[in-house]
């Protein structure tokens, strides 16, 4: 009796360990905060990807925003580098088109406690087939294209490592690896 009441102690504390893990790795797009003034040590990226290859991106946020990580290797990347809304719109280059804000976000500028919180990407850029609102459409080469998370991420972050594999060629290692398009170097494979 003592060995079965054991056994299903056991049996039980694996089941709810399951569910748990289970639980934290599904979380729906509406349990990741909206909008926040802290700024995150690490994102993932595309956690939902719909692509049947590529999934998720860790995206070392910290990495981005503090060290000199812009294409001239001497600067910060500026938070409106992706947080593009969170600018004046005269500050706005073409094909951006949405400012929120009327100043440039900065760390410092959040400090204020007045100060308006950072969106997430999610907020204007949904999931493709994602109809619940209207999405940003922009020209690229000549196409309309619409700017779901995932065109918005690859547009941004490709304009930017190539920038930097531009300036410093010998980069395109570090950043592609051996994949021609580098996704192997952010995505993990499903």
């Amino acid at each position: 009796m003592k060995r079965v009441l054991i056994g299903l102690i056991v049996v039980l504390a694996a089941a709810a360990l399951f569910v748990l893990s289970t639980g934290a790795r599904t979380w729906s797009q509406d349990q990741i905060p909206k909008e926040s003034k802290d700024q995150p040590k690490k994102v993932t990226l595309d956690q939902d990807s719909l692509d049947e290859k590529w999934g998720a991106v860790a995206f070392d946020h910290e990495t981005h925003s503090v060290k000199k990580y812009n294409p001239d290797g001497a600067s910060v990347t500026a938070c409106t580098f992706c947080h593009h809304t969170d600018q004046p719109k005269d500050q706005l280059k073409p094909p951006l088109k949405t400012s929120e804000r009327d100043v440039v976000l900065t760390a410092d500028v959040l400090k204020d406690a007045a100060a308006k919180p950072v969106k997430t990407c999610r907020q204007c850029h949904l999931q493709a087939g994602d109809e619940s609102k209207e999405l940003p459409v922009i020209e690229k080469d000549g196409k309309q294209v619409k700017m779901d998370n995932e065109n918005a991420y690859h547009i941004n972050c490709f304009n930017c490592h190539d920038s930097a594999i531009k300036a410093k060629p010998e980069l395109a290692q570090k950043i592609s690896g051996s994949d021609p398009k580098g996704c192997n170097k952010c995505h993990v494979a499903k």
